[in-house]
């Protein structure tokens, strides 16, 4: 009986030490708004310009059909361009997103 009482009188203090712990309170720090620029990529698909086809029926020389391969290969640049910076532009606006999200993980990973 008296181990019993001796148990229950130091749960009770141990349970009464525990209360009086003082408690860590984090707040979130608030987050720059540089860093919540981040917006849905919603740039427009641009349009192309239209194949190129060699009409070989109206070749005749070397001449003409060299003028017409340069013109086909100048014409599938062209598209290339177009289609390389679209894709730029919208990976540009990805990455800022991937980062400013990372940098907010980070950063919210920090305050706890």
């Amino acid at each position: 009986m008296k181990q019993l009482l001796m148990a229950a009188a130091l749960s009770t203090l141990s349970l009464g030490i525990s209360a009086c712990e003082p408690k860590r309170v984090v707040t979130a720090l608030p987050i720059p708004p540089e860093r919540t620029d981040c917006q849905a990529a919603t740039g427009k698909r641009p349009t192309l310009p239209p194949e190129y086809s060699i009409d070989w029926s109206k070749v005749a020389t070397v001449g003409q059909a060299k003028a017409a391969h340069d013109n086909f290969v100048n014409v599938i640049r062209g598209r290339e361009k177009i289609v390389a910076n679209y894709v730029l532009s919208l990976e540009g606006d990805l990455f800022q997103c991937a980062n400013d999200a990372a940098w907010v993980r980070e950063w919210q990973a920090g305050t706890r």
